[in-house]
């Protein structure tokens, strides 16, 4: 847990580096790209530099979204989300509804990608336990996740 917050800290005052931002959609669209229900733009990359970002304009509606299409997204969004902390160790660290899309297709879109975070397999393990540990109400499990 503690590695995920230095992840994060160091995300934040990352987060207007655009090289890096379409260094991150680049690998975000590596594993989540071909998702059936999810998009993810193209960069541009030899356009792009430090202060301008050039990437693939994305049509859709900011949410929230009504009725079964806004139950839709969240199950994407949800889906993608736990993928991104349990398999793959990616993830989009500020995905709110500014940064989460409903394209005319109906796919869930994800843009923005200056505030990502590795996690390794070390601490996803972590969050397993603390996810159990909460579940279970194991004080001593959850304390552990957490001081490791």
């Amino acid at each position: 847990i503690v590695g995920i917050a230095d992840q994060f800290g160091m995300q934040l005052f990352g987060e207007l580096d655009y090289i890096r931002e379409a260094n991150n959609c680049e690998r975000f669209g590596e594993l989540y790209g071909e998702w059936e229900n999810v998009m993810v733009p193209d960069v541009c990359t030899p356009l792009t530099r430090k202060k301008v970002l050039v990437m693939e304009w994305v049509n859709g509606e900011k949410g929230p979204w009504p009725g079964d299409d806004g139950i839709k997204m969240v199950r994407i969004g949800l889906k993608c989300s736990v993928d991104q902390l349990m398999t793959t160790g990616l993830f989009h660290a500020d995905p709110h509804r500014g940064n989460l899309l409903k394209t005319p297709d109906g796919k869930l879109a994800f843009i923005d990608f200056g505030m990502m975070a590795d996690i390794d397999e070390e601490d996803r393990y972590g969050l397993f336990g603390l996810c159990i540990g909460l579940q279970n109400k194991d004080l001593p499990l959850i304390t552990e996740n957490l001081l490791k």
